[in-house]
């Protein structure tokens, strides 16, 4: 008995050793790929849309501007507050007689001498003459120094031809500003004839509201054409 106790002494060490070393491993892990390095050159750029800049288009990134467009002069806006149209009359003739040509050169040579005036013209062209002007004329020019009195006699026009004859039409117009603060207006006259606008005289006024704003001016228009001039149409913008 006592020789299978020292057999089993000396073989159980044997057997605890035996099963350790027979057990199963666990998995290695996965083996880790290198992935392989690239260097600068090796990554593809990558470039922002091209620009294309038509011509005649200027190109000029400037500081608080998008780095391109195109570049423009200073426009204007129409605002919600445009002043109330309040009255506008168009008087076509303030002579009842036609003005002769000869007197009408002596008190208006830019106008009179250029072949280029008129409403029938290619590209028509008008003039608007301020009410200082069309007084001075009546004061200078007619006997009276008022509409409708005679053209004074003038020895250079003695014997002249008459023809073309000139006249005034007369616009008046006010306005009512609405805007709450005062601001600078570009007031617009667009003379129109046909439906098309064939002229346009702007003033800059700074319109204050509850202020009315009375704008007077007389336009020399040849005789023959005064049946031309429909009447006027009023805009107004400011920057």
């Amino acid at each position: 008995m006592k020789k299978w106790i020292l057999i089993l002494v000396f073989l159980l060490p044997g057997m605890i050793l035996a099963s350790g070393c027979t057990s199963p491993l666990s998995s290695p892990a996965s083996p880790v790929t290198a992935l392989p390095t690239s260097t600068p050159g090796d990554i593809p750029a990558v470039s922002s849309p091209a620009v294309t800049v038509s011509p005649g288009i200027t190109f000029r990134p400037d500081a608080g501007q998008p780095s391109y467009g195109v570049v423009t002069t200073q426009t204007t806006r129409v605002q919600a507050d445009n002043p109330h149209l309040e009255y506008l009359e168009v008087r076509k003739k303030t002579f009842d007689y036609s003005i002769p040509n000869c007197p009408f050169q002596a008190a208006f040579p830019a106008i009179a001498g250029d072949s280029k005036y008129g409403i029938q013209q290619t590209m028509p062209k008008l003039t608007a003459l301020t009410k200082d002007q069309y007084d001075e004329f009546l004061a200078k020019y007619t006997e009276g120094k008022a509409e409708n009195t005679a053209i004074k006699t003038l020895p250079a026009c003695m014997g002249a031809e008459a023809n073309p004859g000139w006249n005034f039409v007369e616009i008046r117009v006010i306005l009512n500003p609405t805007n709450v603060r005062p601001a600078s207006y570009a007031i617009t006259q667009n003379v129109l004839s046909g439906g098309k606008t064939i002229a346009q005289f702007t003033t800059t006024r700074t319109l204050v509201i509850d202020e009315k704003v009375t704008l007077t001016s007389y336009v020399p228009v040849k005789a023959d054409e005064l049946d031309l001039f429909d009447t006027i149409g009023m805009t107004y913008s400011r920057p």
